[in-house]
C-alpha cells in the first residue's frame, strides 16, 4: 500500500482527520508482492519452480507426504526494504501438502522456512513432482494498516470508516508483513504477543493454491526470531 497515497485518503475524510495520530501509530511497514510474466532466473524473488537451496538441504517430509516449494525472497531485490527484514540472502518457503487434503493449515509446521546468507553457496533442488511453471515476482516496501476490524480493539472511531478509508486503495493480495488479510476468518489469526504477520498469499490457480477454500494463507514469525534472520518455526493460519 502506497504510504503517501493513505495519508492523504485520511487527511481527507472529515471524520478520520481528527485520528491522523492513530492511524499514523498502526501503521506497519509492509513489502507489496506483484507476480509478473516474465521468466525468472534461479536466484530471482519467484513463486514456483524448483528451489535454490543449500547443498546439504534434504527435502522436506511430513506424516502424509512431501511439502511443496511455495516460493522464494532475495532479499536484495527488495526496493525500499523495511529495516525489519534482512538487507542480504535468500529465503526459500515450503508448506505440507496431501492428495486427500488431511493436512491442516494450523498444525505446527504447515509452513517452513529455510534461509541463507550467500547465495553463491545455493544450487538448484529439483522438487520430487513437478512443479508449477515458476513466475517472477517483484517486491516493493510501502505500508499495510488493519483491513478488519478484529485485528485491533482500540478503534477510537467506528470499523465501518476502516472500509470508506481502505475502499479507494489498491489492496495487494500478496504481501510480506503489514497485517494479515482474509476472506472468511472472524478472529484475528496471529498466534499471540511477540509474533509479527510474516507473509500473506491469496490462492492462486496458476500455482495450485487453494487456501481454505480460497482464502488466504497467512504465516507468522516471532519478532525475536525476525531480528536474528531465524525463519526455523513459522505458524501459520488461513481463511
Amino acid at each position: 500500500m502506497n504510504p503517501e497515497r493513505l495519508k492523504e485518503t485520511a487527511a481527507q475524510h472529515e471524520q478520520l482527520a481528527t485520528h491522523r495520530e492513530y492511524l499514523d501509530a498502526i501503521i506497519r511497514p509492509s513489502v507489496d508482492i506483484t507476480i509478473v510474466e516474465a521468466a525468472p532466473e534461479p536466484h530471482h524473488s519467484r513463486f514456483g519452480g524448483h528451489p535454490l537451496a543449500g547443498r546439504d538441504f534434504v527435502w522436506p517430509k511430513h506424516d502424509m507426504g512431501e511439502y511443496k516449494f511455495l516460493g522464494q525472497v532475495n532479499f536484495s531485490e527488495i526496493s525500499n526494504r523495511p529495516s525489519l527484514l534482512p538487507d542480504e540472502g535468500l529465503l526459500s518457503l515450503f508448506y505440507a501438502f496431501d492428495e486427500d487434503g488431511e493436512i491442516f493449515w494450523g498444525d505446527d509446521g504447515y509452513v517452513l522456512g529455510y534461509y541463507w546468507p550467500d547465495l553463491a553457496k545455493l544450487k538448484i533442488k529439483p522438487s520430487p513432482s513437478a512443479p508449477p511453471e515458476p513466475k517472477k515476482i517483484e517486491l516493493k516496501g510501502g505500508v499495510e494498516i488493519p483491513r478488519h476490524k478484529d485485528l485491533r480493539k482500540d478503534w477510537p472511531f467506528h470499523p465501518k470508516l476502516l472500509n470508506e478509508l481502505l475502499s479507494g486503495e489498491e489492496l495487494p493480495e500478496n504481501y510480506l508483513l503489514g497485517y494479515p488479510s482474509f476472506n472468511s476468518l472472524g478472529y484475528d489469526p496471529t498466534p499471540g504477543p511477540g509474533w509479527f504477520s510474516l507473509l500473506t498469499l491469496n490462492s492462486e490457480d496458476d500455482f495450485d493454491w487453494c487456501w481454505h477454500d480460497g482464502g488466504k494463507l497467512m504465516v507468522f514469525v516471532e519478532s525475536d526470531k525476525l531480528k536474528k534472520k531465524d525463519f526455523s518455526e513459522l505458524k501459520s493460519d488461513a481463511g
